[in-house]
């Protein structure tokens, strides 16, 4: 018995926590949609594909990744100079 009141348990509060995530990204995406960041138009994964080719900006908005050796520290400076003497 008290192992079904610990499932019950875990599945109200993952129903829960569910309810309020996806409570706070709908509003998140309403925001976004009347500020005119988020296209409404719905595309599959060939047509968001091709927008990003031909250089227009994906769903998410996300910049190209910095290359490899390009990582630098939070002051600027890169990551070997920012360990400090070894």
């Amino acid at each position: 018995m008290p192992q079904f009141l610990g499932w019950g348990c875990l599945l109200v509060a993952a129903g829960t926590s569910y309810y309020y995530a996806r409570k706070s990204i709908n509003e998140r995406r309403a925001m976004q949609e009347a500020l005119g960041q988020r296209s409404t138009e719905k595309l599959d994964w060939r047509a968001k594909i091709e927008r990003e080719e031909q250089g227009g900006r994906g769903e998410a908005g996300a910049s190209p990744a910095a290359p490899s050796g390009a990582s630098t520290a939070l002051d600027g400076r890169s990551a070997e100079s920012s360990r400090g003497p070894s």
